[in-house]
């Protein structure tokens, strides 16, 4: 294969996390990217998934999507249960490789101008990355998402199986080069071996769909928290902060998005909060979008991240962020400018930052929070970005 970018280059992409019907979420975040790099050149991903409830397939099932120059690849698959857990992993690794190895050659049977493969998450799409290195002589570049690289996380990835770990490693060894979404992350994965060809490459906004609202808002005070309400988010601390602000204010509100969580319902109805409060499953983007142009700020008061997109998507409807005082977000808000830091784990400090939000809302500049915004993350500036990298990575291969 020619390691110079064509005419008409095609980009594989191996995502081990990708929206499917099974999580139509689940790595949306990627998607984002895959449209953003489509502007500048094909991208053709490939996406192969256990359907362990057999709620698309009882046997192999591929789906084919095109949008301009996206082309996805969404493989299922179904293994049925067996008594030794250990022999059905055996047998669902073994059918994962087998079918990305054929996906994968069928693809390049079609494709005359793939040059390079773009792996996201190490693990487990990297066994495709590192076959197409192998057998096909196509080199292949990693961005890495996984929040286990970092001390903080509940799941890491020293606690990992062995085999497990050298894989990822041997991933990370045989790439051209690696990207993460932040510096923190990229600096927690340098350590797992002597890498170098380290890049920061931000995530992603749409800024069609984030975009400041056209008048202000006169509602009473309306706050938008975003998460899957994992412990890691704290949301308990956040309801906890707002109460404190209900008290003083007792027309504000609070609107909370992603996962269902019961324990978390109830934790909102013993404080009494359950008429200021509303909860809300998963939406569109678009619907997100609309609630965040509602609100006075978003609220984000993680223990960890590895970068954190609903803060640039508030941001990018010319909103405000409050966040938790940690490095990451460091890297996306300016004390004061877009945003304030509050002390972790500390519901009066956040209850503090929701007040002082309140009182300085009109003096934020939503148009200048979402300008300075589109300049970082919009489509147009990620998607080159990335396909500079790749440029940079084919003339040193």
């Amino acid at each position: 294969m020619s390691n110079e970018i064509n005419t008409n280059p095609t980009v594989l992409w191996l995502t081990s996390w990708y929206p499917d019907k099974l999580s139509p979420y689940n790595g949306d975040f990627v998607r984002r990217h895959a449209e953003a790099v489509s502007s500048y050149m094909n991208v053709s991903v490939i996406h192969v998934v256990r359907d362990f409830s057999g709620k698309v397939t009882k046997d192999v099932t591929t789906e084919y999507y095109k949008s301009g120059n996206l082309e996805e690849i969404i493989i299922y698959y179904y293994i049925p249960p067996a008594r030794i857990k250990l022999y059905e992993k055996y047998l669902s690794v073994r059918m994962y490789k087998r079918l990305y190895k054929q996906a994968l050659e069928k693809l390049l049977s079609e494709k005359k101008t793939v040059s390079l493969a773009h792996l996201h998450v190490g693990m487990k799409a990297g066994l495709a990355a590192l076959w197409l290195k192998e057998k096909k002589n196509i080199p292949f570049v990693v961005t890495e998402h996984w929040g286990g690289f970092l001390n903080e996380a509940d799941e890491k990835y020293r606690d990992m199986l062995i085999i497990t770990r050298w894989m990822w490693r041997k991933v990370f060894l045989k790439a051209s080069a690696i990207s993460s979404v932040s510096g923190c992350l990229l600096n927690a994965i340098s350590k797992i071996a002597s890498i170098s060809k380290l890049t920061v490459i931000p995530n992603v906004v749409n800024t069609e769909i984030f975009y400041p609202s056209p008048g202000k808002i006169s509602k009473p005070a309306k706050f938008i928290h975003v998460s899957n309400l994992a412990r890691l988010k704290n949301p308990k601390a956040i309801l906890t902060a707002f109460q404190k602000v209900k008290h003083l204010h007792p027309a504000a509100e609070l609107a909370i998005f992603g996962s269902l969580n019961n324990e978390v319902i109830a934790f909102a109805e013993s404080l009494g909060l359950i008429n200021a409060v509303t909860f809300h499953a998963e939406v569109p983007q678009q619907v997100l979008a609309d609630n965040m142009r509602e609100s006075v700020a978003l609220v984000l008061y993680s223990d960890y991240e590895t970068f954190g997109c609903v803060v640039i998507e508030a941001n990018a409807c010319g909103i405000p962020v409050i966040v938790s005082d940690i490095p990451v977000f460091h890297e996306t808000v300016k004390e004061g400018v877009n945003g304030f830091f509050a002390e972790p784990r500390n519901s009066d400090a956040l209850a503090e930052r929701m007040l002082e939000i309140i009182k300085m809302r009109s003096s934020f500049d939503s148009d200048q929070i979402s300008n300075l915004t589109a300049l970082k993350y919009s489509y147009p500036v990620i998607g080159k970005k990335i396909t500079d990298w790749y440029q940079q990575v084919l003339k040193t291969n």
